[in-house]
C-alpha cells in the first residue's frame, strides 16, 4: 500500500481548506496518510473531523491594532532556528521507512525532513517570495527579503512544485511567485488552477439556496462579508466592518459569516444575517452579488472561481495579500480598500463602483478558466509520476 505524508501551513485557514478535498482523493484512492499542522489550520483540519498531528508552530506578530508588525514578529520568533529544527524533528518522527512519497503544503520543515530520509517531496504553494511592507527602515526590509531567499531556496529542493493559483495572466499571487528565469521556464513548476472543496463543482440551484437562507428575495442586492484570516486580525475587521454595514443594510441585504469566533452582536442581529460558522460558505457566495473579505489567495480564489466581484481589506502590513489584492484590481475583478481608508463612504463607494462597471464579467473570467482546469488529477498525476519515477 502506498503510504503519504502531508505537512500543512497552519496560518490562518487557507492551507488547511485546500488540504481537506487533497486528504479525501488520496484517501479514496486507498492509500495511507498522515498529516500534520499546527495553530488555526490544525483546527480547522479537526473541525472536518481529520486525525492530524500537532506539529510545532510558528507565527508572525501582530499589533494590538491588527496590523502585521515586524518588531513584533521578530520577538515572537526569537528562538525561530530553534522552532524550525524541532518541526523538522517532529516531521522525521512521522516520515518513517514505509513512506513512499511526502506532500508539503508550503512547509520548509517539511521539505527538509523528507529530504534528509531520503524521500521524493511534492510542493503545493501560492507564495514563492516573501515579501515585506515596511517603509520606515529599509536596511530591515532589504534584510529580512535576503533572509526569506533560504524559505524560497528549500521550496526548491522539492521535486515537483504545484502552484495553487490560476495561471497567469490570472495569477492571484503574480507578485509572490516570482521565480528564478532557469526554474520558471523548466518543468519543476506547473500552474495547476486554486484547489477547492469539490462542492464547488455541484452547487445547488440558487433558487433553492436563496429560499435555504431566506436570501435575496426581495430585490434587494446581496453582500456578503466573509470574516477570514488568523484570529486576531479577523476580529479586528469584525469590530470595524459590522457598524459600518449595520448602516448600509438600508440599502443592501448584508449576510455575514464570522468563520466560527463567537462575537457578541446582539445589538446587531436585527438588520444583519449573522452566522457564526456555515458549513458550506461556497452556498453565500453563489448567492451574493459582492464579496467583502481580506485578500488571503484561497479565500479570493473561491470567490472568483464561482465568478463574484470582490471588495477586499488586506490585512495592514501584510505584503502578500496587499500584492493578491493589487493583482485582482488590475484585472478589474475587483477592489481594494485599505483598512485606515475603511468607513461607511468608501465603501458604498467600493460597492457602488463594481455595480456600474465591468467587474462582474471579468469576475467571470476567472469562473470560465477555473472550470477549464482539474487541479485534483494534476495533483494526482504527479503524485503517481514521481512514485513511478523513485520506484525506477
Amino acid at each position: 500500500m502506498v503510504k503519504i505524508h502531508l505537512g500543512v501551513c497552519g496560518i490562518g485557514f487557507g492551507h488547511a481548506a485546500r488540504a481537506v478535498p487533497l486528504i479525501k482523493a488520496i484517501k479514496e484512492r486507498g492509500w495511507s496518510l498522515s498529516v500534520s499542522s499546527y495553530g488555526e489550520g490544525l483546527e480547522y483540519l479537526r473541525r472536518h473531523g481529520l486525525d492530524v498531528c500537532e506539529a510545532p508552530g510558528v507565527s508572525y506578530g501582530v499589533l494590538h491594532e491588527g496590523k502585521v508588525s515586524i518588531k513584533m514578529t521578530i520577538y515572537k520568533n526569537i528562538l525561530l532556528p530553534i522552532r524550525v529544527l524541532e518541526q523538522i524533528s517532529y516531521e522525521m518522527s512521522l516520515i518513517d521507512r514505509e513512506t513512499d512519497l511526502v506532500i508539503s503544503d508550503t512547509r520548509a520543515s517539511t521539505i527538509l525532513a523528507a529530504k534528509i530520509l531520503g524521500k521524493p517531496v511534492l510542493t503545493i504553494l501560492n507564495q514563492f517570495n516573501i515579501r515585506i511592507l515596511y517603509p520606515r527602515y529599509k536596511w530591515i526590509i532589504e534584510s529580512l527579503e535576503a533572509a526569506s531567499h533560504l524559505v524560497g531556496w528549500i521550496w526548491l529542493k522539492s521535486d515537483k512544485i504545484l502552484v495553487a493559483d490560476f495561471p497567469p495572466p490570472l495569477t492571484i499571487s503574480k507578485y509572490n511567485l516570482v521565480f528564478p528565469k532557469d526554474i520558471e521556464n523548466g518543468e519543476k513548476v506547473r500552474y495547476i488552477g486554486p484547489i477547492l472543496e469539490d462542492s464547488i463543482y455541484n452547487l445547488p440551484d440558487k433558487e433553492y439556496l436563496k429560499s435555504k437562507y431566506g436570501v435575496g428575495l426581495d430585490g434587494k442586492p446581496v453582500i456578503l462579508f466573509k470574516a477570514t484570516g488568523p484570529l486576531y486580525e479577523r476580529k479586528i475587521l469584525i469590530d470595524k466592518l459590522i457598524p459600518i454595514l449595520v448602516k448600509l443594510s438600508r440599502e443592501f441585504e448584508i449576510i455575514v459569516t464570522l468563520g466560527g469566533l463567537k462575537v457578541n452582536l446582539q445589538d446587531v442581529e436585527g438588520s444583519l444575517k449573522i452566522y457564526e460558522w456555515v458549513e458550506n460558505p461556497l452556498e453565500l457566495i453563489s448567492i451574493s452579488d459582492i464579496v467583502i473579505t481580506r485578500a488571503g489567495q484561497t479565500t479570493l480564489a473561491k470567490i472568483l472561481s464561482l465568478g463574484k466581484p470582490v471588495i477586499m481589506i488586506p490585512i495592514p502590513g501584510h505584503a502578500e495579500q496587499n500584492g493578491n489584492a493589487i493583482s485582482v484590481e488590475e484585472n478589474k475583478a475587483g477592489i481594494k480598500i485599505d483598512e485606515e481608508d475603511l468607513n461607511e463612504e468608501t465603501l458604498r463607494s467600493s460597492i457602488n463602483y463594481i455595480f456600474n462597471s465591468s467587474s462582474k464579467m471579468k469576475a467571470l473570467d476567472y469562473s470560465k478558466v477555473f472550470r477549464a482546469l482539474n487541479p485534483m488529477q494534476t495533483v494526482l498525476e504527479e503524485v503517481d509520476r514521481l512514485l513511478k519515477n523513485h520506484t525506477k
